[in-house]
């Protein structure tokens, strides 16, 4: 939960009682280690809500079970005291100075999935989601969007135009969070992550005043917008994306049984390494605790004949047991790819590797998904790994907040469940996770996926930042110097 106490905010008081930082405030614990938040009077929520364009939600309110909930349940609890549904900037701008001035802990929210739950708060939501305006410009060749438009949203937009830029596989997750901590897709080889084709953004600081950032007007910021993760700096409001034109595309989706595991996942690291920038791959070994299964799944900006030449030597590894080769459209193959996951609760490490992956490594990930012990989430528990390089290597490390420019795969582990399982059930999930991350983190490097934060994570300053950290918090403290914007993992 986003008031969890962690070391370096966790302080006493001048009276020697415990208490946490919280949105900028010294805030004292009652006698169970939980923070004594400020309780704004009935008649401020009312003003709150009288000075809004959109609608305050309060606890009883109609809908507020269903907004209160982040995408990740495992962190549902405590419920925010409002959310703001905003509908406009000024909106944005209502809320925030609301909060601030009471001195109540916020959080922002776009689509809501941040996989460690710092999208709520038991503060002030301010949910950004019900703005999700998309424009397309065919003169300037630009996206405008709003920061709650979803992927669907976004392809939608775009499909009339034939143009596009590097979105993600989930159909609900919203631009700003995606762009934010980098963002990438099946596209992202080919035309960079998604923040790189960011041309500028409008953003509400901890001031309440609203700043437009971009290569020359506040260009601090718009670095720090490109990858510096969301919630640090303030809340965006709007952006502006540079697109790229597209073709057909030829498409796979291809699994195989685990006993082929080490094998295949060897023969798909070849193909990439030989394989065109225009070439993405997405392969992994999942298990529901009963039966563990390899996929791999990618398209190729190209025809299918040279997909399926580049596939020989994979498909001659073992015979899949499932097996999807052919010439799409770049929409069709967007919905194929289309797919929510992980869902319910869950819990997620990951790893950027720089170098190519020893058979030890693909012998390490299978015989530790054959031991998922299993929950009742459909989901199960598995390894993922992404092919990285192309366009995304040939940003220069400091040209934005994200440095994570010379990785060869990305890596994440995860494990789910749901509300029906036991203590136990959870308990063994987070073991299988923490054994499972043990074994294969030799293989990579210490760096970590920002837009997969984890609350488990030691040193995330360096692993989700590295040498641009010192230069984010610089540009923190010049815009947020009260700290309005904190979470356990804010910069």
């Amino acid at each position: 939960m986003p008031d969890t106490i962690t070391r370096r905010r966790f302080v006493r008081t001048a009276a020697g009682a415990a208490g946490v930082l919280l949105g900028g405030r010294l805030v004292e614990l009652d006698a169970l280690g939980r923070p004594r938040l400020p309780q704004p009077s009935e008649r401020a929520w009312r003003a709150l809500a009288r000075d809004l364009d959109g609608r305050l939600v309060r606890p009883g309110d109609r809908d507020f079970a269903r907004l209160r909930l982040p995408w990740n349940r495992r962190y549902a609890d405590p419920p925010p005291m409002g959310i703001v549904r905003c509908a406009t900037e000024r909106d944005v701008q209502r809320a925030l100075r609301w909060a601030r001035d009471r001195r109540l802990p916020l959080a922002a929210r776009s689509g809501g999935h941040s996989y460690a739950g710092f999208s709520t708060t038991p503060g002030l939501l301010i949910d950004l989601g019900g703005m999700h305006r998309v424009d397309v410009d065919d003169a300037t060749g630009t996206l405008t969007c709003d920061p709650g438009a979803r992927n669907t949203m976004i392809y939608a937009a775009l499909q009339p135009h034939e143009v596009g830029i590097s979105a993600g596989r989930c159909p609900t997750v919203a631009v700003a969070g995606l762009t934010l901590g980098g963002g990438f897709g099946f596209s992202s080889r080919r035309l960079g992550l998604t923040c790189d084709a960011l041309e500028a953004a409008r953003i509400v600081t901890a001031d309440g005043e609203v700043r437009t950032c971009s290569a020359t007007e506040n260009p601090d910021l718009f670095w720090a917008l490109r990858g510096g993760g969301g919630g640090n700096v303030g809340i965006v409001t709007q952006l502006r994306f540079r697109t790229s034109p597209l073709g057909d595309v030829a498409l796979y989706d291809l699994a195989w049984d685990a006993r082929h595991a080490p094998a295949v996942m060897a023969a798909l690291q070849e193909m990439v390494r030989a394989a065109p920038d225009r070439l993405s791959c997405r392969m992994g070994m999942g298990s529901d605790g009963r039966a563990a299964t390899v996929t791999a799944l990618g398209q190729l900006f190209g025809p299918v004949e040279e997909l399926r030449t580049l596939l020989e030597p994979v498909l001659a590894t073992a015979r899949p047991a499932r097996q999807l080769i052919a010439q799409r459209t770049f929409w069709q193959a967007k919905e194929h790819f289309f797919h929510s996951t992980p869902v319910d609760r869950f819990a997620v490490r990951s790893a950027f590797v720089t170098e190519p992956l020893p058979e030890a490594a693909f012998d390490a990930i299978a015989r530790g998904v054959a031991r998922y012990p299993g929950s009742r989430n459909r989901d199960g528990g598995g390894v993922a790994l992404f092919a990285w390089g192309g366009a995304i290597g040939r940003v220069p490390v400091d040209a934005t907040a994200f440095v994570h420019r010379d990785a060869v795969w990305l890596m994440a582990l995860d494990a789910s469940w749901t509300g029906r399982d036991t203590r136990r059930t959870v308990r063994r999930n987070l073991d299988w996770l923490a054994r499972l991350d043990d074994e294969v983190r030799p293989f990579a490097s210490s760096q970590a996926y920002q837009n997969f934060p984890d609350r488990s994570l030691k040193d995330w300053r360096t692993a989700y930042y590295g040498t641009a950290y010192p230069r984010l918090r610089a540009i923190k403290r010049a815009v947020d110097p009260d700290g309005v914007f904190a979470f356990p993992q804010a910069v």
